[in-house]
């Protein structure tokens, strides 16, 4: 990478999240090639955890490794690092509820205070220290975002779901996709091999003069555009390979043996109607959403209460020492409680409140919105499974078809009653057929993954096995019945 512009890109970081205290950034732009003090400590820390990931992965990956789909799902759910950043931001969202609930607690606070004085009238020492304790007894505002702090929490966990089904649905598109490429090397592998024993053949009929030269210049042709394609295949399914062990975290040049061969078809027997009921009632994005509402909601609260008073109490007990710092001399003792109601802020709380309700009206939207959107790849996931279903069928019956009739123009161009571009053009349609038939498989087996996801089904389901859950859930009866509820 160019070196100013990787300092523009570090310095220009720093700069929007606040690392710099200075107006002026110097950057690589204006101070030349010298990199500053923070670019360097940047650039350290950067190679600093590089260095350690090299060591670790040294210790921890092998070679080779064969994988399942459950085995790639697991690697994706443990290493998975945008799944990680969730986790750690739904730890740090529990403990801010744990930090506002604080509030709520009674708090016991020690202080002390020293004094050395002198004059005409000589000096003189003392000193003074006071336990306290104090609670809240009326606080609307802290209600308020103690409740905004645990809707935020729950939204926090449902993003951090999210995040495994996007990192399952990943891993899973990722083995698919391998198996696939794989099986379209096999393909072109075939196209060659078929190229290859048609040369041959012409090439024989050639040296005994039963074709002409034109024959194995365009056999030849179409076996070197098999040989290419063939290149490229296999260049393809070692992309396919080094994405996958990015997707579960592993070298990119480890070596993965998959379970599966080639992709099977599994009936999936759901209704469009069952996917998107189930999918309002577990989809988690919707979870997110809706305890972002009801956070707006609290926090509308919390603007509120300015308009209410606060109130609090508290007792102590404190000493004074007349001749040192220390002593308790003369004690004293106090309790006390206090209320505070701010009769006129300025228009402070009406213009809080209005800056509430309306963060509270964009989060209803954005709701509505994630509604949408939910139903919209649930759809979409469901149609375009149904449509590779059919293209499934369609593509199988064109392969065998196909290989019949590349069969059959072999036999007449060797029996001298065909021609050799009706041998080649039977090989192009039957090399497309397979191809077309292994894209349909993948097809079908990603958007099941896809409805899965877009469906909320359990992280831990097995793929495949979510129709039974979303057939036999009763979501369709439990979102009538809350509908009702809702309109009465």
């Amino acid at each position: 990478m160019n070196k100013k512009a990787f300092s523009l890109a570090v310095i220009l970081s720093m700069a929007t999240t606040g690392a710099f205290a200075s107006d002026v950034v110097s950057t690589s732009v204006n101070n030349g090639d010298k990199l500053t003090k923070l670019q360097k400590e940047a650039i350290q820390l950067t190679q600093k955890q590089l260095a350690q990931k090299s060591v670790q992965d040294a210790q921890r990956y092998e070679s080779s490794i064969s994988l399942n789909e459950e085995s790639t799902v697991d690697l994706a759910l443990a290493n998975n690092r945008t799944a990680k950043q969730t986790m750690w931001s739904y730890q740090a969202a529990k403990a801010a509820v744990s930090t506002a609930a604080a509030g709520k607690n009674p708090s016991l606070a020690y202080s002390w205070g020293g004094k050395r004085s002198g004059g005409d009238a000589g000096s003189s020492k003392n000193g003074n220290h006071n336990f306290t304790i104090s609670a809240p007894v009326f606080s609307p505002s802290l209600d308020a975002s103690i409740d905004a702090s645990r809707y935020t929490r729950e939204g926090a966990g449902a993003a951090y779901e999210e995040s495994l089904q996007q990192a399952k649905y990943d891993a899973i598109n990722a083995y698919y996709s391998l198996i696939m490429y794989r099986n379209k090397t096999a393909v072109a592998r075939q196209a060659v091999k078929d190229y290859q024993g048609h040369v041959d053949n012409v090439k024989a009929q050639y040296n005994v003069g039963l074709v002409a030269n034109s024959d194995v210049l365009g056999a030849d042709t179409s076996l070197a555009e098999a040989q290419t394609s063939l290149v490229k295949a296999m260049n393809a399914a070692d992309l396919a390979e080094a994405s996958l062990n990015q997707v579960i975290a592993y070298p990119v040049q480890t070596a993965i043996t998959t379970a599966e061969e080639s992709l099977q078809y599994k009936p999936y027997d759901v209704s469009l109607e069952q996917a998107k009921a189930y999918a309002m009632l577990h989809r988690s994005a919707l979870v997110q959403s809706a305890m972002a509402v009801k956070a707006a909601e609290e926090n509308l609260k919390a603007a509120k209460s300015g308009y209410l008073p606060t109130i609090g109490v508290e007792a102590g007990r404190g000493y004074t020492d007349l001749n040192g710092y220390f002593g308790t001399d003369v004690k004293s003792w106090h309790v006390s409680a206090s209320a505070t109601w701010k009769l006129w802020d300025g228009g402070a709380t009406q213009n809080k409140i209005k800056g509430a309700y309306a963060d509270l009206e964009k989060a209803k939207e954005a709701n509505l919105a994630t509604v949408d959107k939910v139903n919209l790849a649930v759809q979409q996931a469901y149609l375009n499974l149904r449509t590779a279903e059919q293209t499934i069928q369609s593509t199988q019956t064109a392969v065998n078809e196909g290989q019949e009739n590349f069969r059959i123009a072999l036999l007449r161009y060797r029996a001298g009653v065909g021609t050799n571009l009706d041998v080649l053009d039977a090989e192009l349609k039957l090399t497309q057929a397979r191809n077309n038939y292994v894209d349909a498989l993948y097809s079908y087996n990603v958007s099941v993954s896809a409805l899965e996801q877009a469906t909320g089904v359990p992280v831990d389901t097995p793929v495949g096995q979510g129709a039974a859950i979303i057939a036999n859930s009763g979501a369709e009866a439990q979102l009538a019945a809350l509908s009702a509820s809702a309109k009465k």
